[in-house]
């Protein structure tokens, strides 16, 4: 006994002082970290209200990584809103998905997005990538109502153009060329669409833009549109327009306003290609959008290290984003298990399993309350029903785990189902609960039930819902999510605590209201 107690004391303070110091040294590393020369970091905040009485789902496209820039922070905040994060066809953007909730008057979406600009002169391509598939290249020659490739205009253009040589690449310089200096650039006043710009040699920057796709896809270059910002300091943030051509296996970007060809300076930032709009609604619905960007002075605290330091190998958050996401959860679960050894050995509290709570905490922490709250009850009524009809066919327990699983999924399906033709779908991460753990959790309190009574498996039942409450609130703080993915080290602390813990052996709080009588 003394020699198991003396090795915990041991571990115990070995992992306190590693995880001091590798703590000490990551903060040491950050504090040293400073941006290259031309690196920036910059915030770029949407701020967009929906009208009385919108119920139609609606997409806004938010940054992704590019070659020149990375997303480190994102943080939504969206009232009266469902919201979900999607990734666009043929990657062109990525999507929050927003349906509003029925019965809120107003809908109002805000979000901010911190960008670390790398250092270097003009980017090459954009999205380098293999040729695309044939529809895919049909997809980007077509004419569009906006994008008049077959017009009388649109040709009348391209006979005008001194084409000396036939090769691809003297084709779109000379369409480049035509579209930057012999098109005027004009206000909101001007023709925005490719014919009209090109009829009266004028037209605003999303005039020339069309005027150069439209050029493009009538000479067999496959092009398209792109709408995003350059990154300036500004409360009002007007989106800009450009195109990129698929030449030489790339898609290159041109900018006829500014006069870049084949590639653009780091400060510019696509949001959405394909498409000029950033918020695409299912209807005509109004919206207000405001947009801005500021420059942040740089700071450790932003979590921002440059690429070529060694140790930024440890450094979780270069991860992608929704690499980051994933991982945060993976990294939270073990303070959920303490949370919960906490509540089992020293309150006393008895739970239907052990890692049960901290999992379903996590569930709800990645879903919608509501939706996630509907969602288990849900499982949880068809799984007890489906468990008790079972109960008299004598099955083993593999089989009847399979066939209660394959039932609460039907049942979940056709509910997302329901609520998806009422207008009310929900987010993907609010269906994605626990399945399998809510299954053996059905099972086990159906076991308990058998062997020591209703009251004893009411009891336990009750207590699984109340720690996994108790996770929930702790692991939804957004600070403590950050930490751990910051400074994954804090580990250290987590399990010297778990080892404590599991040498205690006094009297649990729940024992002395128990016996109460006796004191």
């Amino acid at each position: 006994m003394v020699r198991e107690q003396r090795l915990v004391v041991a571990s115990v303070i070995i992992l306190v002082v590693a995880g001091a110091l590798l703590i000490a040294l990551r903060v040491r590393n950050l504090h040293g970290s400073h941006l290259s020369r031309g690196e920036s970091v910059w915030r770029l905040a949407y701020d967009i209200d929906f009208p009385l009485g919108v119920s139609k789902r609606t997409y806004i496209a938010i940054p992704d990584n590019t070659a020149c820039s990375r997303v480190f922070r994102e943080t939504f905040s969206h009232h009266g809103i469902w919201m979900d994060i999607l990734l666009g066809t043929r990657k062109l953007a990525r999507d929050a998905a927003i349906v509003p909730i029925v019965g809120r008057e107003r809908a109002h979406f805000t979000a901010y997005f911190d960008i670390h600009v790398k250092a270097g002169t003009e980017n090459g391509p954009v999205v380098p990538e293999p040729k695309p598939p044939a529809e895919e290249i049909a997809h980007y020659l077509r004419g569009e109502s906006e994008v008049q490739s077959d017009s009388a205009a649109v040709s009348a253009a391209i006979n005008q153009l001194k084409i000396e040589q036939t090769s691809k690449g003297g084709i779109l310089a000379a369409i480049f060329d035509y579209c930057s200096e012999t098109i005027v650039q004009q206000g909101i006043d001007a023709p925005s669409d490719a014919a009209g710009t090109l009829q009266r040699g004028l037209g605003t920057t999303l005039g020339r833009a069309r005027a150069m796709t439209a050029m493009c896809r009538a000479a067999k270059i496959p092009a398209r549109l792109v709408v995003g910002f350059v990154l300036d300091s500004t409360q009002n943030a007007q989106k800009h327009y450009w195109i990129e051509a698929y030449f030489n296996k790339n898609w290159l970007p041109y900018d006829p306003e500014n006069g870049y060809a084949g590639g653009l300076p780091a400060s510019f930032l696509p949001i959405r290609r394909d498409g000029v709009n950033l918020v695409r609604t299912g209807d005509s619905t109004a919206y207000t959008g405001r947009y801005s960007i500021r420059r942040l002075p740089f700071s450790p605290a932003l979590g921002v290290s440059p690429d070529n330091r060694i140790w930024s190998v440890f450094d979780l958050t270069k991860l992608p984003l929704g690499m980051q996401k994933v991982i945060t959860v993976i990294l939270l679960l073990p303070i959920g298990a303490l949370v919960t050894a906490i509540i089992r050995n020293i309150v006393g509290i008895q739970t239907l399993g052990v890692f049960t709570p901290s999992l379903i905490a996590l569930s709800f922490v990645q879903a919608d309350w509501r939706t996630g709250t509907a969602v288990f009850f849900v499982v949880l009524g068809v799984g007890m029903a489906a468990r008790l009809i079972l109960n008299k066919f004598k099955l083993l327990m593999v089989a009847r785990l399979g066939i209660i699983l394959t039932l609460v999924i039907l049942c979940m399906v056709a509910a997302v189902s329901i609520l998806d033709y009422l207008g009310l779908t929900p987010s993907a991460s609010a269906v994605l609960l626990p399945m399998v753990i809510l299954t053996m959790m059905i099972e086990r309190f159906n076991v308990t039930l058998e062997e020591d009574g209703c009251r004893q498996a009411l009891t336990v039942f009750v207590g699984t819902l109340a720690v996994a409450l108790c996770c929930f609130f702790v692991l939804r703080i957004d600070a403590l999510g950050r930490l751990v993915l910051g400074f994954p080290e804090i580990h250290f602390f987590n399990l010297a605590a778990l080892l404590l813990i599991g040498r205690y052996s006094g009297y649990r709080l729940a024992e002395l209201w128990r016996f109460r009588e006796f004191t």
